[in-house]
């Protein structure tokens, strides 16, 4: 009987564990991001299909660094792979976005195939695969884009208005999924997503390009050293500003509205530079005005600030609108309490709500 008893337990046992080894693969399958090397039937996706909808700014190799860059488009059901490459040296994040659910899809250095969407329903289906930090975390690069064979693309309208944000770190989204202070920027806690200038392009169904960089300036950089090298304006000619490779071409997306928020590093580190020079600074400003209208020749401008360490330029700003035509200022309201500070005092998840919400009733007020 003992013996008899050890068998039928071994055998149980194996059975659980055949059970619990099937269960855990169909979870890890359904995960959106997860690594996937399954013979489901699939095909392959042309990345110049005119359904596929680039976003921000994009190479013709299908390579993105800038916040919210990356590509939409939709679809009638079936599973989602994707393969992408990115820097050996950088690990990157993208924000999938199913039907306006939004999740982190943290990529692995090197190139990888990786499950976007699992058995969606049949019906269409808006999705949308887009750089969640910024250009300082590395490039990625999409070389596949694969769906089920019984499936199909669908055709995907873009926008009628277009809005263009230029910033530092408030506009990339630095740590504004922090639980804390102290918790910094990392590539899990940064969501160009849920940054305040993407809520509001959403509620103002506009199409958005967002050019930021953490600690940038428009004169000066928040730097000690070398403040003077990779101003904003400089790399705003980029479509991989980290890389410094291949002008952006204007025209490939003209903007009904730019939003331009600099001045907070300009500002930073007074007490060790010196203090931020007026006269410097509101030349710098004008003559990135100057291409900004160049590029977008029917645009209104937007000079914003805030809401972190804006100074004295918020009584500056105006002095802009006064010398632009089509122009105006926005000045975004300093924080309520802790609860809208993210990582570095850097505005939260919470605070960027707000924000957007000014910046969309600003702009339907124009």
């Amino acid at each position: 009987m003992g013996i008899r008893t050890n068998i039928i337990f071994s055998v149980f046992w194996l059975l659980i564990s055949c059970l619990l080894t099937a269960t855990n693969s169909v979870y890890a399958s359904a995960a959106p991001g997860s690594k996937d090397n399954t013979q489901t039937s699939a095909k392959s996706i042309s990345l110049d299909d005119t359904n596929l909808l680039y976003r921000g700014r994009v190479t013709d190799s299908k390579k993105f660094s800038l916040t919210g860059s990356g590509l939409s488009f939709s679809i009638s059901g079936g599973s989602i792979w994707a393969s992408f490459t990115t820097n050996n040296k950088t690990q990157a994040a993208l924000n999938i976005v199913i039907d306006g659910d939004d999740k982190t899809l943290i990529l692995r250095p090197g190139s990888h195939r990786y499950l976007i969407a699992d058995e969606l329903p049949q019906g269409s289906h808006n999705i949308n695969i887009l750089k969640r930090n910024e250009a300082g975390k590395g490039s990625v690069q999409l070389t596949k884009l694969e769906i089920n064979s019984s499936h199909h693309l669908m055709h995907t309208q873009r926008q009628q208005h277009r809005l263009l944000a230029i910033g530092d770190s408030i506009t990339c989204g630095y740590g504004n999924e922090a639980t804390h202070n102290d918790e910094g920027n990392t590539v899990s806690n940064q969501n160009g997503y849920q940054t305040y200038s993407a809520i509001a392009a959403r509620a103002l169904q506009s199409d958005l390009m967002i050019v930021c960089w953490s600690g940038r300036g428009i004169s000066r950089n928040r730097s000690l050293k070398n403040d003077d090298v990779g101003l904003l304006p400089q790399l705003y000619h980029y479509i991989l500003p980290n890389e410094a490779q291949q002008n952006w071409q204007p025209a490939d997306f003209v903007a009904d509205h730019i939003l331009i928020n600099l001045g907070t590093n300009d500002n930073a580190n007074s007490k060790t530079k010196g203090k931020l020079n007026k006269d410097l600074y509101l030349d710098a400003y004008q003559s990135f005005i100057n291409t900004l209208r160049n590029d977008h020749p029917g645009a209104h401008l937007i000079f914003a600030i805030g809401p972190m360490n804006a100074g004295e330029i918020s009584h500056w700003l105006p002095e802009l609108v006064e010398k632009n035509e089509n122009s105006s200022t926005l000045i975004f309201t300093p924080f309520k309490d802790n609860s809208e500070i993210g990582g570095h005092y850097h505005p939260h998840v919470s605070k960027h709500i707000k924000m957007s919400e000014q910046l969309s009733e600003h702009i339907k007020s124009l």
